[in-house]
């Protein structure tokens, strides 16, 4: 047998082929490496930092917002804002200099918007935003020496009417960091804009849309060399209101130059027509990039101008409980429908007297000239009658205590003084003179114009409380209806038929006849039903009274219900109530003028 030795296999001429093979091969890998990483590694370096690709998100324009007939209240235009990628920029201070001549800044300024930018590689630092025509061209033209400067293009919001329906529609601004957090897993970036009160916020999901992207490759100097892919965004669905502008602008004129606010509804469904709130802001001043000294002010501001009086106003409701004290005492027993009380033009519990508006007296009154001639005095007995356990019941029925459930944000509920309510704050001692106050609403009595207003349509349609709301629709982008709001009760109370019809008829005369103290709420050809009051807040010392009118038209066919509330005013029926007659004219399309 032949031995096999370990020389012997290295010497063979096949193996020393292999071996010279794989020595070429490894020399050659050697040899290129050494070349690109020596002789041309600042090649290479430079083609990698002048051909980078990048993820560009494309905002999606912001749903627009209609009212009932489709005209826009808020919409979209095209914003361009002077941007800075830290990363991209090759000589800080000379650009930082050169921008600041651009922008007529002065460059510390501009540095200090730098040195402020969020600290996520890439992304945009917003030096000037929203600037005009001119100053997007000189950016353009100086290009060549602004390494690291670009112009993005964004949806700006726009409020087509100013300040007409600010507290209803709302106003956007950056998303904070707390938002982010919320808001991330939804696809939200650091850059985005939400809704931040009204429907914008209530909205903010379905009105933003879903962000696109783009793919692209920059040279050194972050300039775009091409698109790789781009990915269209989304836009944000539309949202249609029941509101109607002619009413909402109607509303807001009879608030101009007052503090209050005026509520209008659909008594058959619940529609909002109209809601408004004095005094009002501009929401396109909210609308980056902002004008801090503007926004500051209206934040400030001691008329506190972005509070929605309308849903979070907390007011006496003062002779609008008259209405519901004749409901409890009906109810009760205590009272009938041919009860009549006598009103020298005061009433006397105890040592204490407690007048009527009307100083002469009204005479003996029933229960529908109390309410046509709002006496005092025939509820202070009716109150009386039926106790403050059946008045609460009847107040809390209608809802007055309770938040109404309307698609704002921040709405408040009312006060109603139920023995459990004052158990909770230690009110145990109750007298009969705070039932004489309670019955014409005074006390511990509160509530919003919306409530005031669902109240009156309550009783305009036999007993239901509507949760009202002020979205009727959304619409996407492909122009189909994902979402239509449906009427919702909120509550049903039962009202015996005979009562209602007595109370309605109290309404009615309140606004038709000579002694009505809602007269000037009259409209020829239209029969208007309502309530004046007149609300007295504060200490003894501050006493500040309010104007109320609350009504219903037409009288038979009840469409429309109008609560007007006017702060530092002394007489609901001549101010509160042509307000409201103005208001009820431009729904039904008749004339206000009498």
């Amino acid at each position: 047998m032949r031995s096999f030795s370990r020389e012997s296999s290295f010497s063979s001429p096949r193996v020393r082929i292999i071996g010279l093979l794989i020595a070429a091969v490894l020399a050659f890998f050697t040899l290129s490496l050494w070349r690109m990483q020596v002789l041309q590694g600042e090649t290479y370096a430079r083609m990698a930092r002048t051909n980078r690709v990048r993820f560009v998100r494309i905002p999606a324009p912001r749903g627009r917002i209609h009212d009932r007939h489709g005209a826009i209240l808020a919409e979209n235009r095209p914003g361009f804002d002077v941007e800075l990628i830290p990363e991209d920029v090759e000589d800080r201070e000379a650009t930082i200099g050169l921008l600041g001549g651009i922008l007529g800044e002065d460059p510390a300024a501009v540095r200090r918007k730098v040195d402020a930018g969020r600290p996520v590689p890439y992304l945009p630092v917003t030096i000037a935003g929203d600037v005009d025509e001119r100053t997007m061209l000189a950016v353009e033209e100086r290009q060549p020496m602004l390494a690291g400067v670009q112009i993005g293009v964004y949806p700006r919001r726009r409020y087509v009417h100013g300040a007409l329906a600010a507290h209803l529609i709302g106003s956007i601004g950056m998303i904070s960091p707390g938002e982010y957090a919320e808001l991330e897993e939804a696809g939200y970036s650091r850059r985005d804009l939400v809704g931040k009160s009204g429907l914008e916020k209530t909205y903010e999901r379905r009105l933003t849309g879903r962000a696109g992207g783009a793919g692209i490759q920059v040279d050194s100097r972050g300039r775009l060399d091409r698109v790789i892919y781009r990915v269209e965004p989304e836009p944000g669905c539309a949202l249609f209101l029941s509101i109607d502008l002619e009413t909402q602008r109607a509303a807001e004129a009879v608030l101009e130059g007052n503090k209050g606010a005026v509520v209008a509804l659909d008594p058959r469904n619940g529609e909002v027509l109209a809601l408004a709130s004095s005094p009002a802001f501009d929401p396109n001043v909210f609308v980056p990039p902002v004008d801090s000294p503007t926004v500051r002010g209206i934040i400030s501001d001691p008329e506190h101008a972005l509070v929605n009086r309308a849903i979070m106003g907390l007011y006496p409701p003062g002779s609008l409980m008259k209405p519901l004290t004749a409901f409890a005492a009906l109810e009760r027993g205590g009272v009938g429908e041919e009860t009549r009380f006598s009103c020298p033009g005061s009433f006397t519990l105890g040592r204490r007297t407690y007048k009527c508006w009307y100083d002469r007296g009204h005479g003996a009154v029933g229960v529908e000239e109390a309410i046509e001639r709002s006496c005092n005095v025939f509820f202070y007995n009716a109150g009386l009658k039926a106790g403050r356990d059946e008045m609460a019941r009847v107040a809390s029925a209608f809802g007055m205590d309770a938040a109404a459930g309307i698609d704002l944000p921040g709405e408040k509920a009312g006060t109603v003084p139920t023995e459990a309510w004052l158990r909770d704050r230690g009110l145990t001692a109750w007298s009969g003179g705070d039932t004489v106050v309670m019955s014409i609403g005074q006390g511990y009595l509160l509530m919003t114009p919306l409530r005031a207003a669902l109240i009156m349509g309550a009783i305009a349609n036999g007993g239901t409380v509507w949760r009202p709301r002020a979205a009727a629709r959304i619409v996407s982008p492909l122009g189909e209806t994902v979402f239509r709001s449906e009427p919702e009760a909120a509550a049903r109370v039962p009202l015996d038929p005979r009562h209602l019809a007595v109370v309605r008829e109290g309404l009615r005369k309140a606004v038709a006849t000579r002694f009505g103290t809602g007269q000037k709420a009259r409209i020829d050809g239209v029969e208007v039903a309502g309530k004046t009051g007149t609300a007295q807040a504060g200490t003894e010392e501050a006493r500040v009274n309010h104007s109320w009118f609350v009504g219903y038209a037409p009288f038979d066919d009840p469409r429309i219900v109008v609560a007007v509330m006017l702060e530092g005013k002394a007489s609901g029926g001549f101010f509160a109530a042509p307000a409201a007659r103005r208001v009820i004219a431009a729904h039904l399309r008749v004339g206000a003028e009498n």
